[in-house]
């Protein structure tokens, strides 16, 4: 797996091999790592994928004491916690599988104890445990998916699911120039939510494309050809004015809502001014 510098878990933690128990925390952070070149490194010295990370929904007794299995099975998830170089959804998978099986129990009383003595807080716990699901989808797809990506597709994993996630991933890469945070939560902003009893990925994919393709401003057949021509040229514009702004899309509710707002500011006639001067330059005689 390709990780970079600033989506690496050494970011997040400063875990050492020689301080197996207590970990330096997230404001001393050692990097000891070469970034995109180093492994994730196993307490065997194998490399760690999420596949070798155990899975968290093993069926666990918390009543009975840890086998030889679940002992193994913690100390990769350990490894793959402190290791300098694991990635955000290998910690995830990790964390996960030790608080659903309860693997910290002959150690810990509770998983908040291991997170504290561990220096890892229960929002980053709980957002890694979140993401990872979705990040094993998507990296088949997506080889340097990034960790802003994942967490600004969280509240879809919530709300519809993870494959409704990674669906709507796949039509921002087929409709947008790039791929940002910002856009995912842009769009994400504007869906509507779920509704029961329907399926949640081709609800969410209806829902998505209709906020892609800005619905509201598409052509029908009877509408004028005058009329089609201006609603393409504004679409045109707004995408221009998006790529000017950096960002990903305007959805015309925003670019109306934005027009109007400057049109009638009290304190910055600049707009009003300004349309004031192309409706006379452009008035058409009376007939």
């Amino acid at each position: 797996m390709t990780t970079t510098t600033d989506e690496t878990t050494a970011d997040r933690f400063g875990l050492t091999a020689d301080r197996p128990r207590r970990s330096s925390g997230l404001a001393g952070l050692a990097r000891k790592g070469k970034g995109a070149a180093a492994k994730e490194a196993g307490a065997d010295g194998s490399a760690l994928t999420l596949e070798s990370i155990p899975d968290p929904t093993v069926h666990a007794d918390p009543g009975q004491p840890l086998t030889d299995d679940d002992l193994k099975d913690f100390t990769v998830c350990e490894s793959a916690v402190r290791s300098h170089h694991a990635s955000y959804w290998l910690t995830g998978k990790a964390l996960d599988a030790i608080a659903r099986r309860h693997l910290y129990r002959a150690q810990y009383a509770t998983f908040d104890a291991l997170l504290e003595d561990w220096d890892v807080s229960l929002a980053d716990s709980s957002r890694m445990r979140r993401g990872w699901p979705l990040a094993a989808r998507l990296l088949p797809d997506v080889p340097k998916l990034t960790r802003s990506h994942v967490e600004a597709l969280l509240p879809i994993v919530e709300r519809y699911g993870v494959e409704a996630a990674a669906t709507l991933h796949r039509l921002l890469r087929e409709n947008l120039p790039k791929v940002t945070a910002k856009a995912i939560t842009e769009v994400v902003r504007e869906l509507p939510g779920p509704q029961n009893g329907a399926d949640p990925v081709g609800q969410l994919q209806e829902q998505a494309e209709k906020v892609l393709t800005d619905p509201d401003q598409e052509t029908n057949d009877e509408e004028p050809a005058d009329d089609a021509a201006l609603r393409q040229a504004v679409t045109r514009r707004a995408r221009q004015l998006a790529d000017d702004l950096k960002r990903g899309r305007i959805p015309a509710r925003e670019l109306n809502r934005t027009l109007a707002e400057a049109f009638a500011d009290p304190d910055d006639t600049r707009v009003y001014a300004a349309l004031l001067r192309w409706m006379r330059d452009h008035s058409h005689a009376p007939e």
